[in-house]
């Protein structure tokens, strides 16, 4: 009787080490996924942002040149006429 009792605790002893490897395994896969997955999300949103600071240098130098006075005007001042 007791042999067949050792017999059930060692079965069900290397069960349960099955399923607890089994279950570290899914958790570390699942751990991994997240990873990449955060890791993609954040290269992701870093582009963006590169490319939304891109924009905005782009916007700032086209507003500038169009605030610019001409190239004439510069050289004459502010408020001459072209003749005087």
């Amino acid at each position: 009787m007791e042999r067949r009792i050792d017999e059930e605790r060692v079965r069900v002893e290397a069960e349960y080490l099955r399923v607890l490897k089994s279950s570290v395994e899914f958790e570390r896969r699942v751990r991994d996924r997240w990873r990449r997955k955060c890791r993609a999300k954040n290269e992701r949103i870093a582009n963006l942002e590169a490319h939304v600071a891109e924009l905005e240098r782009r916007l700032g130098e086209r507003a500038r040149q169009e605030n610019a006075p001409e190239p004439e005007s510069r050289e004459r001042g502010v408020g001459t006429s072209p003749r005087a």
